[in-house]
């Protein structure tokens, strides 16, 4: 009976399969909701990249890795394609998930017999094109192309166990005549964004040795590292003066500061909290150099310090827009790092802007905010800058799809999930690839209006990558798709209309997790208090500015976007922030004699030491704390030179005999604490004046009291004996 039931359910699914439609082997193939993942998929080629007219076959190859617990039998690949892109909307979501790709599919290919648990097999599947083989793709557009692989794992039935998603530009359908030119060209221009995947300063003091958080930022800086990467490409590409000149460089300026201290040594923060030389000062060195030579005469254009939240350091700073205008005017340490000057008044921030922000920016000189387009919103298509609604800046979009063709997607849970190339070092760019062609192909819903690639700014990427990605521009631009124009040209275009900038809940500072807020805000303030209360001495001349520009520039690290999904790693930075300061404070001390003073009268001075080892003056206040039977005088703030140590008395009264102890602390004269306190041991053997009189009065008013209360008690016996 058990035989013949599963008999007729095999049969009924058939006839279900038959009557839909969907051939069995596709729906064997289908992923299985929540599924862990069995195999790890890694795409090591792709090509040709972009399909023309005389593309003859398509390639993939790379490996499997079984990730689980369980043998995998007959693991199998095929390519699958989807249906043709039409819309920029349609594209988006493509890019956000993988759209349906069964529009054409090709047979399976064997990859491996048996794949054990923690093996690694190659894979490669190669389809004919053209000629007699069968069409995948009928006309040019961009279709969304699927790496399916299938097995079967042990106590399992056969699925779909990895999967790769990408966009295929096709430019002419092979074994056809390649299509007409384009009417007309898109103008392009590039932002090549160079900052650090995340800020890794813990400490720069003034005089005193950097250090770093790790040395990640020696290996980027090296030759096949991230950071060299994007020079390198940038020279390889070089020599198309057009092409070249359509680039404008969007640096850091924090990543500047910190490969400069680089280079004269520094240290990194070791596991156990102690530090060891860094390794890269080098590296550094030649990075520095390269770049510098790079950018001579090209387009370089300011990022916000260390990439910071602009709107979350006015909240940091309760408003006071000083932070927010050292983060975004920079262009002296562009000058003397590397003998450029950035385009005057153009800024690119990471996110959207309060209104609040918009103007702080405005009264720092900057005049063009550059943003993504659906942050700058308009009622007609933004095809040129408009003037931000509300103030007098000029707002340019970002073509937001080519930055998300480029966002990594990978899941952090390590599910079964269609991975992209973004994913995979070595076809990182092909989306990119694939949505430029749509951008500017005959298909494009865009109408023309030119376009602005900015790839993320913590992009990571092989150098063959970003070198392919600039050449395609390049193809492009021969086949009459793009027009590469500097990117101060599109700038300075004539405004169009106006734009409101939208900041909403995606972009507010609550990203930047409260607490940090918190921790930022009390120490920005401590910092503005200790900072009021340095002067400058002659004989240093050491700006007090210089002294805490480290601090400042911790808050800013501590604010960067890089931590907006990181809240441990906010929280740590916004420590390091704090230490900075702790370290300036704990200079200026207070030491008391190590001996125990006998008070020789009632009003001896407390003698005291204060010191500062700051190169700066400071003005102090004393404090004394614990002082029950001792009445002091009050304290006049003193000012200490740099450098120095001033003996100090200490005028009080003791009230009493007797051993007693006194706390002694420092304080601006706003009542940020400095340096530790001091304990004052102290014995009294006179009464003070104050004491003195009150013991008399007292002893005056108990002796009236007694005899009153004895005159009473003769009179009521008098009284007594009368009656």
């Amino acid at each position: 009976m058990k035989r013949l039931a599963s008999a007729t359910l095999t049969a009924f699914l058939l006839v279900v399969q038959a009557f839909i439609g969907v051939p069995a082997n596709a729906a064997q193939a289908q992923p299985v909701p929540e599924a862990p993942s069995r195999l790890r998929l890694d795409i090591d080629e792709m090509n040709p990249r972009l399909l023309v007219s005389t593309s003859s076959t398509l390639t993939v190859s790379g490996t499997v890795t079984n990730t689980g617990d369980r043998r995998i039998t007959g693991v199998r690949v095929r390519l699958q394609l989807g249906e043709r892109q039409t819309t920029s909307r349609q594209l988006g979501e493509a890019l956000a998930e993988a759209p349906p790709t069964d529009a054409s599919i090709t047979d399976y290919t064997d990859v491996a017999r048996v794949v054990e648990p923690g093996q690694t097999v190659p894979l490669q599947i190669t389809v004919p094109l053209g000629g007699d083989a069968k069409a995948l793709v009928s006309k040019p557009g961009v279709y969304p192309l699927l790496v399916n692989v299938n097995g079967t794992p042990d106590r399992g039935g056969q699925a779909r166990l990895a999967a790769f998603s990408m966009l295929l530009p096709v430019l002419g359908v092979p074994g056809q005549s390649a299509p007409p030119r384009p009417e007309r060209s898109t103008e392009l221009s590039v932002l090549w964004p160079i900052a650090d995947t995340r800020p890794r300063v813990v400490a720069a003091p003034f005089g005193g040795t950097l250090v770093l958080s790790d040395d990640q930022l020696a290996i980027d800086l090296a030759p096949g590292g991230r950071l060299d990467n994007l020079i390198t490409a940038a020279k390889n590409v070089q020599s198309d003066s057009r092409l070249f000149d359509s680039l404008c460089f969007a640096i850091d300026p924090d990543l500047l500061e910190t490969v400069e201290k680089m280079t004269g040594g520094y240290s990194v923060r070791t596991t156990d909290g102690g530090q060891a030389p860094g390794r890269g000062n080098e590296t550094a060195t030649r990075w520095l150099g390269a770049l510098r030579q790079l950018l001579q005469g090209a387009c370089v254009l300011q990022l916000p310090y260390a990439d910071a939240d602009l709107p979350a350091l006015g909240q940091v700073t309760d408003g006071d827009s000083s932070l927010t205008k050292t983060a975004v005017d920079n262009t002296s340490l562009y000058e003397r790092l590397l003998g450029v000057k950035p385009l005057p008044g153009v800024l690119w921030p990471n996110g959207g802007l309060d209104s609040a922000t918009l103007g702080t920016l405005a009264d720092a000189r900057v005049t063009t905010v550059i943003a993504e387009s659906d942050q700058l919103v308009s009622t007609r298509p933004l095809t040129a800058p408009a003037t931000i609604e509300g103030t007098n800046l000029r707002g340019v979009a970002i073509d937001p799809l080519l930055t998300r063709s480029m966002a990594v997607t990978r899941p952090a849970d390590g599910t079964a999930a269609n991975l992209t190339p973004a994913d995979d070092p070595d076809v990182t760019a092909q989306n990119a690839l694939a949505v430029l062609a749509f951008q500017t192909g005959a298909q494009s819903d865009t109408s023309g209006a030119p376009l602005l690639l900015a790839p993320p700014r913590r992009w990571t990427a092989p150098v063959d990558e970003l070198t392919l990605l600039l050449r395609t521009i390049g193809d492009y631009a021969g086949l009459g798709m793009v027009s590469p124009k500097p990117v101060l040209e599109e700038l300075a275009a004539p405004v169009k209309g106006t734009a409101k900038m939208d900041f909403t809940a995606k972009d507010a500072p609550a990203e930047l997790p409260q607490p940090v807020i918190n921790s930022l805000h009390e120490t920005e303030q401590d910092t503005a208090d200790f900072g009021g209360s340095l002067t400058e001495d002659p004989t240093t001349q050491v700006e007090p500015e210089d002294l805490v520009k480290p601090v400042r520039a911790g808050l800013m690290r501590a604010s960067s976007t890089a931590w907006r999904a990181d809240t441990a790693g906010a929280l740590a930075a916004a420590g390091d922030a704090r230490s900075q300061l702790d370290g300036l404070r704990g200079q200026i001390t207070v030491e008391t004699p190590r001996q125990q003073i006998s008070l020789a009268s009632d009003t001896s001075p407390l003698p005291v030491t204060l010191k500062n080892s700051l190169p700066v003056g400071v003005t102090v206040r004393v404090n004394l704390s614990n002082f029950t039977g001792l009445r002091p005088e009050q304290i006049p703030d003193r000012p200490l030179p740099a450098r120095g140590s001033v003996p100090h008395l200490i005028q009080a009264e003791a009230l009493r005999t007797g051993h007693f102890s006194v706390d002694v602390s420092l304080s601006t004269p706003g009542g940020t604490p400095l340096g530790a306190p001091a304990r004052m041991e102290l014995n009294s053997t006179q009464f003070g004046l104050i004491t003195l009189i009150v013991t008399i009065v007292a002893g005056a008013a108990l002796l009236l009291l007694s005899g009153r209360r004895i005159y009473r008690r003769i009179r009521g016996k008098d009284q007594a004996q009368a009656s």
